[in-house]
């Protein structure tokens, strides 16, 4: 099987160790005790995507190479959960590093994006390959783990300042500046984020921390800025592909009207845009408020409960189907169409909290409210929020327990154990569904919509990976599944009916899987 993945972070956790290399294992039995609030750490802390996992894809390898710079927040935040590693094991979560990262003492572009992460893979010529035009001419290699590489938020390109507010701000020319030398070394970099999980001054970014205080994190700008757009004017101007993750509703929808030439703003020449690890909240913006179960002010944000859709309107199973993560960090069916449609390209993430699913033993998993709905908390902006018009008409109406995960469905679908390995599946299932007929809703056909999506897992990016399938060796699991499977799915739910028969599935599975990944960046290295 060959492989391709769009957003990948084969070496992060490794970065943070006081010694040791890039190729060390990082296992379950790092962590001392498991918190109630911590449930999820060992998933996390495990080693998802490492060179020796990877080995068992002979036949190929392409993989995009995230390089980031934690934030100052995160670092602070990151900090007292090394108490939750043995005592053995602590030294692989550098408090030192991190107390540096706080205080702007060890600096994002210089230190960590060069010195610590970048130049990790190029001292590791014998483990990866970092293509090139000719990389594609003259046949991938299968003795190494091909590369090209994406950046996560442009406060990586920044050394003066690591946060933005009270007079602060990350300077244009610097990141412009930043990049540019990392082109003259004609380093590959496809796509890059504009913002991340801490305020920006490019554009108001998406909540999406967890295992932490939530408010160091809350978005309190409103879309995109003056400088965001002229950096994405410069991305355009180099030829490289915004990536909308991380971005508020609001900016995404802003740069999406920039690029039309339907906003205050007009970008020229532009590029696709990428969302490079996503996942679907299953409606229409416009649909929102109808599942919200609570939107509350709390100082600078709204504070909004999502209920969790099981997409009723394909008539599926009550039993175990799967849900939405219909928080704003991902995408609405408006945004997918509108990519696909401009000839962008979306990755698949396989962080289970994104994909939407959700079982008993959860933090939090407890209705919240009124007992009755499972939720998924999301902070938007104050600004955002008035600027958006937010129909609270449909927010005051009650949601349908019949439409959404209840805590009693919840408990009902663990309570039948030969079911769960599907519910596992059925979400990946659902999303796929709903990515090809949301295209087909908006007049794409499945010819067209079949080659815009891959896998864009962020595996070792710090995510909670599906129990079946922890980490990239259980990726060929998963494609056999969907082959096997992925039709039977299709023909029991209602809406699937008029053109589940049209989809060729293993062909489909084939561009998921690499095809589709594959074509995209060798066009764009050969551009």
């Amino acid at each position: 099987m060959q492989y391709f993945d769009f957003h990948t972070h084969p070496i992060l956790k490794q970065l943070f160790s006081e010694t040791g290399s890039v190729t060390d294992m990082l296992g379950r039995n790092e962590v001392k005790v498991l918190q109630t609030q911590c449930t999820d750490i060992p998933n996390i802390i495990q080693s998802q995507i490492h060179p020796s996992q990877l080995a068992q894809y002979p036949e190929g390898v392409l993989l995009g190479i995230v390089l980031y710079s934690m934030e100052s927040y995160l670092a602070a935040e990151v900090i007292p959960l090394r108490q939750h590693l043995r005592t053995g094991s602590q030294h692989k979560l550098s408090e030192p590093l991190l107390k540096k990262i706080v205080l702007n003492d060890y600096k994002a572009f210089t230190d960590f994006l060069v010195n610590r992460t970048l130049n990790a893979y190029l001292d590791n010529s014998n483990i990866f390959n970092i293509i090139t035009r000719n990389t594609f001419a003259n046949g991938l290699p299968t003795d190494k783990i091909n590369i090209f590489f994406v950046v996560e938020g442009c406060h990586s390109f920044v050394d003066s300042v690591n946060r933005t507010g009270d007079g602060k701000f990350f300077p244009v020319t610097e990141i412009i500046d930043n990049l540019d030398t990392l082109l003259a070394r004609d380093i590959p970099i496809l796509a890059i984020n504009l913002t991340h999980m801490q305020q920006s001054s490019l554009c108001n970014h998406a909540f999406g921390i967890q295992l932490t205080n939530p408010a160091p994190f809350f978005p309190t700008g409103n879309g995109m800025r003056p400088d965001g757009y002229d950096i994405a004017q410069a991305l355009f101007d180099r030829g490289i592909h915004p990536d909308l993750k991380h971005m508020s509703y609001k900016s995404r929808r802003d740069l999406m009207e920039a690029v039309d030439g339907n906003g205050d703003i007009t970008l020229h020449a532009p590029m696709p845009l990428l969302c490079t690890h996503a996942g679907f909240t299953g409606i229409p913006f416009g649909s929102w408020p109808e599942y919200m179960s609570l939107a509350r002010a709390e100082g600078p944000v709204v504070r909004v409960e999502m209920a969790k859709s099981i997409a009723a309107d394909s008539v599926p199973s009550q039993d175990c189907a799967p849900t939405f993560n219909m928080t704003t960090i991902n995408l609405f069916d408006e945004e997918i169409a509108w990519i696909v449609a401009h000839g962008g390209m979306i990755g698949l993430s396989m962080d289970r909290r994104i994909l939407g699913y959700v079982d008993p033993f959860d933090a939090d998993v407890d209705g919240r409210l009124d007992g009755d709905f499972v939720v998924d908390t999301d902070f938007i902006s104050l600004a955002e929020w008035d600027a958006l018009n937010i129909d609270l008409g449909k927010f005051r109406q009650k949601v349908n327990p019949m439409a959404c995960l209840t805590v009693e469905k919840l408990h009902a679908n663990w309570g039948d154990q030969s079911k769960q390995e599907r519910w596992y599946y059925d979400h990946i299932f659902l999303h796929l569904k709903h990515y090809l007929q949301t295209c087909l809703h908006a007049g794409i056909p499945l010819s067209k919509s079949i080659q815009h999506i891959t896998i864009g897992s962020d595996f070792d990016g710090l995510i909670n990976p599906f129990i079946t399938m922890p980490g990239v060796k259980d990726m060929e699991r998963l494609k056999r599944y969907i082959r096997t499977d992925f039709r039977g799915y299709l023909s029991q739910l209602e809406d699937a009916s008029g053109w589940y028969r049209d989809l060729d599935v293993n062909q489909f599975a084939e561009n998921l899987f690499f095809e589709n990944g594959y074509r995209f960046v060798k066009n764009f290295m050969q551009g």
